[in-house]
């Protein structure tokens, strides 16, 4: 139930919703069909790449956004789910917000028109960057 009220924002009907739809397309409820049933992003895998930004490891970050691409998930999901797992990510919090920032910069350019992967290519340059800048200071 936990991982259906975190794609959905809280909103316990839609969740609900979610573990029926999960229920009836595959007969049993775990946190790998939710998200099927969602079609989002795994929080997980978005975990994962943040803590390749955080390591300065652009080409893991890139390999996971490659693989979320192609998976046929839009710009717009990718970086609301980069948003929400930013947000309870381990990490400094002075880095969380300089992360939260640039993640606030590309949704905008993203809501503007401008969603490709370059331009998520780019977020995650720049979050590797953001990362390694701080550590040599």
């Amino acid at each position: 139930a936990v991982v259906s009220t975190q794609s959905t924002g809280g909103d316990m009907r839609q969740a609900v919703n979610n573990l029926q739809a999960t229920y009836q397309g595959y007969g049993i409820v775990n946190g790998v069909n939710v998200f099927k049933v969602c079609d989002e992003p795994h929080p997980l895998l978005v975990r994962d790449m943040l803590g390749k930004c955080q390591e300065g490891d652009i080409d893991g970050a890139y390999s996971i956004l490659h693989s979320l691409w192609k998976l046929g998930y839009s710009p717009e999901d990718i970086i609301n789910n980069i948003r929400k797992v930013c947000q309870t990510q381990e990490m400094p919090e002075y880095l969380k917000l300089l992360f939260l920032k640039e993640v606030g910069y590309a949704h905008l350019r993203i809501s503007q028109g401008v969603n490709s992967l370059l331009q998520l290519s780019g977020l995650l340059a720049k979050l590797c960057t953001v990362t390694t800048a701080k550590s040599m200071s």
